[in-house]
Formats: structure tokens, C-alpha cells, sequence
């Protein structure tokens, strides 16, 4: 899975009920089904599922691309991770 991090989001606000770096089983913790998008863990690790699942360049343009997507209004009532990753997947060239 790509490595980025916290530091790498390019929006800020998140909440951060979940340190990473003080689990390291913290992975474990994600729901399958569901992201939480207002959660910053969840968000990090959402974004670099996808660039592994989707083989995008792995830069942080495309992790902030997908935060970015995960972020977009048409989305804002949308929580299922599959769901979530085919439509940024479907919408990566054309938006």
C-alpha cells in the first residue's frame, strides 16, 4: 500500500480520534464497508488504498487527487468504501 501520511493531506479539519502512530495495528480498526470521511486516519488510509488498488502514480498529487475526490459535494452523503473508490476511480480523467 502506498505510504503516505497526515502530512501529506492537503485538507485540514480532520478529526483525530485514531493515532496511528501510537497503534501500529491501527489498520485493523477501519470498517470495510464504511470511511468516515471527517476522520483523518481514515481519510490517509482510504486515500492510499486507492492508489494501490488503482495503480495511479503513486505522488502526492494523487493522493491529494484522491483526498479531493473523497471531499467533493456529489460524495457528501456517500460513506461505502466501494462505492466510493469506483466513482473516483470512474472520475479520475474526466474531473
Amino acid at each position: 500500500m502506498a505510504n503516505f501520511t497526515t502530512e501529506d493531506l492537503a485538507f485540514t479539519g480532520y478529526s483525530q480520534t485514531v493515532d496511528a502512530t501510537n497503534n501500529p495495528k491501527y489498520i485493523e480498526i477501519f470498517n470495510p464497508i464504511y470511511v468516515d470521511k471527517t476522520e483523518e486516519c481514515e481519510v490517509v488510509h482510504f486515500c492510499n488504498q486507492f492508489l494501490e488498488k488503482y495503480k495511479v502514480p503513486q505522488t502526492k498529487s494523487s493522493f491529494q487527487k484522491v483526498e479531493s475526490f473523497l471531499q467533493h459535494s456529489i460524495l457528501e452523503h456517500q460513506i461505502y468504501r466501494e462505492e466510493l473508490l469506483d466513482w473516483i476511480a470512474s472520475n479520475w480523467i474526466k474531473l
